[in-house]
């Protein structure tokens, strides 16, 4: 049998990239039996392709198709079948962003649909690229994957595909994200100038991440914790990059290597989103010992349950306060935040994406 997965976004370096990542490398370790085929259409990126297939020795199909074609060709004109990429296959996994015309049976992730219900929060292309592939993968997707059941709501509610199509599949914790050592959480630390006491965030910075709030609620905090630092990790997306003013850091883009000891080294982490598919920080964070500020919005609850503090995005004080009483009952939250992380597997996501491919080959149709 044989199985294509489509992994242009791993070039990209998002918590989709990491899903992809962790997806097709947990599939090819426990399902040998399968003659798995990747592909991929990247520009600028291809080097970050070939690192994550070499060591996996599986068919891989890489081609010069940039993103912004890749919609054009895909999205908007729906031509070139990916067939001609990919030969004869059984099944075909597509991604975030594009959606190929198949006659082939596809199963496809859906991480969110935030250009949908926040368009404010995204760029005229980014909206119509997902208005356009949604339009394919509602026609011709036997079977939706949503990482969450707030993005199976979603889901149902705005693109009206019927809930007995769309099966959940939560994401799951890489094993490199534990509570790190005092000489590795020392070394990252002296890496990034990083002194005292801090409260550390990571995301792709844009409006959804509501950095703003967060900036604002933290000088709030300083009134409690003068000496407390915030740090704040990830690539510039799009929008005004927050306000930033004397402790508060900014690193910019890090490596993987590097953020399990920064997690491990924060009093707590803090990330009041507006709205997240799936809370995959937050879930890296707990895994790491860390406590767990969020919103109380979207798939957050699911993914933090208790463990953390929940408050409401739209609030500074709450926020504020929030980062107090996470700080304050750290050991508390420590160990109800590493308990929860330990629901959720790569190996379980595997498992239930497998048999999500199964039952639509089974079939001919989504059960």
């Amino acid at each position: 049998m044989k199985i294509a997965i489509d992994i242009s976004q791993i070039a990209y370096g998002t918590g989709v990239s990491v899903y992809t990542e962790n997806l097709v490398r947990t599939l090819v370790k426990n399902y040998p039996d399968i003659h798995w085929v990747l592909f991929a259409g990247v520009f600028r990126n291809k080097k970050n392709i070939e690192n994550f297939t070499n060591d996996l020795n599986v068919e891989t199909v890489v081609k010069l198709f940039p993103p912004k074609v890749a919609n054009i060709v895909w999205n908007r004109l729906h031509v070139f079948p990916i067939e001609r990429w990919v030969g004869g296959v059984d099944l075909i996994h597509t991604s975030d962003w594009a959606e190929p015309p198949s006659k082939i049976p596809k199963v496809t992730t859906i991480h969110d649909l935030v250009p949908i219900l926040f368009p404010e929060t995204s760029t005229k292309l980014i909206r119509d690229a997902h208005e356009r592939k949604l339009h394919w993968v509602r026609r011709e997707s036997e079977k939706i994957l949503a990482v969450s059941h707030s993005t199976k709501k979603d889901i149902v509610e705005c693109l009206n595909i019927p809930a007995n199509k769309i099966e959940v599949t939560y994401e799951g914790v890489d094993p490199i994200y534990y509570p790190q050592s005092e000489t590795e959480i020392k070394r990252v630390q002296h890496k990034y100038q990083i002194n005292g006491d801090y409260v550390f965030s990571l995301s792709t910075v844009e409006p959804r991440k509501n950095f703003k709030r967060l900036i604002e609620s933290y000088k709030m905090v300083l009134r409690k914790l003068p000496k407390l630092k915030l740090v704040i990790a990830g690539k510039v997306g799009w929008g005004e990059l927050p306000e930033l003013s004397k402790n508060i850091i900014f690193l910019g883009y890090v490596p993987t290597e590097d953020l399990p000891a920064l997690y491990s080294g924060a009093l707590c982490y803090a990330l009041p989103s507006f709205y997240e598919g799936f809370g995959l920080s937050q879930l890296q964070a707990m895994s790491c010992g860390t406590p767990v500020v969020s919103s109380n919005v979207s798939s957050i609850p699911e993914v933090v349950g208790s463990a953390g503090i929940l408050v409401n995005p739209n609030e500074t004080d709450k926020i504020a306060e929030g980062v107090v009483l996470a700080i304050r009952n750290r050991k508390e939250l420590v160990e109800k935040g590493l308990k929860q992380a330990k629901k959720f597997s790569w190996d379980t996501v595997a498992r239930i994406t497998f048999e999500s491919y199964m039952s639509v080959l089974h079939t001919g149709k989504s059960i």
